[in-house]
């Protein structure tokens, strides 16, 4: 954490830091695999609709997934080999989420929260203010997630599913000939469609669950 006193030029590069993978999309997405993009998408849509249903198994992918992102980079950082070091992580955080599923769950919150915070202003295109609404949205979501657990479990899986629909469709179209400059500048010249292409399927998820939710609990009144 950067000391208040710290010059404004420290700060200027920790933001861009910390923002530049939300202004580096869709740019990001250039050369991953289809396997990889189409896994995004079936993940997503099961997330998106059915997040609050099946949220404990999705509570331990999400982990083992953020496992093997952090493994990696733990095992690069360290000349060891990332496959290993992926493979640990995904192991222990993995296996330490259906234990912890009450801090899981809210630390899925606070990553979320994160993303949507950071993505929000995206169209601000300022590193700066991306990187404080992601930290804003880092810590609401995840003390939000012990307060309020069920509707942070809808909130999470339904945002995080939406994102990774619109990463993994983006991903596809920009393998058309001709469509990845103009994806990348489309979006790169209207920021503000980036935050809406996420939010309208992420309110549409998180309202079927809440009826479905609503519904599979009256009919178990009803009988």
């Amino acid at each position: 954490m950067i000391p208040p006193d710290a010059p404004a030029s420290a700060w200027t590069r920790t933001a861009e830091v910390v923002a530049g993978p939300v202004q580096a999309f869709p740019e990001s997405l250039a050369g991953v695999p289809v396997w990889q993009l189409a896994v995004a998408i079936v993940l997503g849509v099961v997330s998106l609709l059915y997040g609050l249903k099946l949220f404990k198994g999705m509570v331990v992918v999400y982990a083992a997934t953020g496992g093997v992102l952090v493994g990696g980079a733990v095992a690069a950082h360290f000349g060891a080999p990332a496959v290993i070091g992926s493979i640990v992580g995904a192991v222990i955080l993995g296996a330490l989420a259906w234990p912890m599923l009450k801090v899981s769950v809210s630390i899925l919150a606070g990553v979320v929260g994160a993303v949507a915070g950071a993505v929000g202003v995206l169209w601000l295109d300022d590193p700066v203010a991306i990187a404080v609404a992601g930290g804003v949205g880092l810590v609401v979501g995840f003390v939000l997630g012990f307060l309020i657990f069920r509707a942070m479990i809808v909130f999470a899986t339904a945002v995080l599913g939406a994102g990774l629909v619109v990463a993994g469709v983006v991903g596809l179209v920009m393998l058309a000939p001709g469509a990845r400059e103009a994806i990348v500048g489309g979006l790169e010249a209207h920021r503000h469609l980036v935050p809406l292409l996420v939010a309208v399927p992420a309110v549409i998820g998180a309202v079927y669950q809440a009826l479905g939710s609503r519904g599979e609990r009256k009919a178990q009144e009803e009988q």
